[in-house]
């Protein structure tokens, strides 16, 4: 158990620092993170076809292995060379699901929603950028939350440790009865 707890320990760590780096590089750097995310994407695209096509000459000549491998090598290619204009259409789609959801019920916040909807649909270029950044803030805020509970749990559980090393465990006779210090059956009387 106390294997178990070390391992989740060291991925919570793990999480908490990867999030906060990530969210930083988002936060300075958002249109170069864009770029990264969207070549290393088509990069595994084509990775993936190039896997299938080697599976196709290998092991086994499916058609299906040929096709997707095909389709794979394409879409990354397309992925690497046009992502901007890909991610322009993304934000035009989403830009457009936003103000049909802010049209359809006119609240205050719906209205500021109709807003936003219109100006991703116009300018999707800088709202990839400021989402990019939002995500990172978002990121380093859960880096944030993350390593503060991580610290009251830890104060928690060296607390416990420290109560449970105060308890003496009850004596039990043959019977399986708690008795106390003088050999005699709990008052309770109770079976252990």
């Amino acid at each position: 158990m106390k294997e178990i707890l070390v391992k989740i320990k060291n991925l919570s760590i793990i999480t908490i620092i990867a999030s906060f780096v990530i969210g930083i590089v988002l936060l300075a750097w958002p249109d170069k993170s864009i770029t990264v995310v969207s070549i290393l994407t088509g990069a595994t695209t084509i990775l993936l076809g190039v896997t299938a096509w080697i599976s196709y000459f290998a092991k086994e000549k499916s058609i299906v292995l040929a096709v997707a491998g095909t389709v794979c090598i394409i879409v990354g290619l397309i992925i690497c060379i046009k992502y901007q204009s890909i991610i322009a259409i993304l934000l035009f789609i989403f830009g457009v699901f936003i103000t049909i959801s802010g049209a359809v019920d006119l609240t205050f916040l719906s209205i500021a929603v109709l807003i936003l909807g219109v100006v991703i649909m116009i300018n999707p270029f800088s709202t990839s950028v400021a989402l990019v950044r939002l995500v990172g803030a978002g990121l380093v805020g859960y880096a944030i939350v993350d390593l503060v509970t991580f610290i009251q749990i830890k104060k928690a559980a060296k607390e416990i440790q420290e109560e449970l090393k105060n308890i003496e465990p009850p004596i039990i006779n043959a019977d399986a009865y708690e008795v106390d210090d003088n050999g005699e059956i709990d008052s309770d009387a109770r079976e252990v």
